[in-house]
């Protein structure tokens, strides 16, 4: 009778453990084949995106400055759009940041207040009156200027590379807030695309 019921307590105790292994064996031979993840492709996803441009590098500073008040949270990226011939309209480079002070104090004087003075390299000091895609508007500036009596300006045929600011997945608001900077920024647009996430 011992030995009834102690073959009875191990077959009790032998068929759960027993049964546990079965399902375990079971379920890795179910199992789908092993996924590689060196094989993994991941597609960008897109969203929709405002695109302005094409600044040269004159505008560009001021208008990522205008996008950043627009909305300190905005994510925007830059892109550059290509090239093109421009004629810029200045004053060579001066002999230092006092003469050039001098020299802006005088065109304030003269009603010209659209102007960027030249910070580094081999134009420190030079006084930017404006960039022109037109070759006939650069030389009906030069006279302007020259009438009032700013007599050292002159043009230069320089290849510029033209830059676009992407804004991503823009709220309404940022649209028509957008579309009114446009207007401040001569020879820019602004048009909607679909761009990758960033």
């Amino acid at each position: 009778m011992k030995i009834i019921f102690i073959l009875l307590l191990i077959i009790n105790i032998a068929y759960p453990v027993g049964m546990q292994f079965y399902a375990i064996e079971q379920n890795s031979t179910n199992r789908l084949p092993l996924i590689h993840p060196e094989k993994i492709i991941l597609l960008p996803g897109y969203e929709n995106c405002l695109e302005w441009g094409n600044f040269h590098e004159e505008q560009i500073q001021y208008a990522e400055t205008a996008i950043s008040e627009l909305t300190s949270d905005q994510l925007y990226s830059l892109e550059e759009s290509g090239d093109t011939k421009m004629y810029w309209l200045y004053i060579p480079p001066l002999l230092n940041e006092e003469a050039a002070n001098r020299e802006i104090n005088k065109l304030r004087n003269l009603g010209i207040v659209s102007f960027r003075v030249k910070e580094e390299g081999k134009w420190e000091n030079a006084i930017s009156l404006s960039m022109l895609y037109d070759k006939t508007d650069a030389l009906k500036q030069l006279l302007e200027i020259e009438k009032k009596g700013i007599q050292n300006a002159k043009i230069e045929k320089l290849s510029v590379t033209l830059k676009k600011l992407i804004i991503h997945n823009p709220a309404h608001a940022i649209k028509e807030q957008a579309q009114k900077l446009v207007e401040q920024f001569n020879g820019t647009q602004l048009t909607q695309r679909k761009c990758e996430r960033l």
